[in-house]
């Protein structure tokens, strides 16, 4: 295995390219992710806001 300079040089410009690409996804995914969880306690809140606006049917 003899690679020239040029081809190293390839290679690792490829290798960042996919490195910072992955870094790409996660950051997405992590936003990605708090924003569900932000959701999650809007929807939390909305259903406990329901259920005391319930409590004034019961019987």
């Amino acid at each position: 295995m003899n690679l020239s300079i040029e081809e190293v040089a390839a290679i690792s410009q490829q290798s960042a390219a996919g490195i910072e690409e992955t870094a790409a996804s996660s950051e997405q995914a992590s936003s990605s992710m708090e924003e569900v969880a932000k959701s999650s306690n809007e929807l939390a809140i909305l259903a406990e806001q329901l259920n005391e606006l319930m409590q004034q049917f019961k019987l």
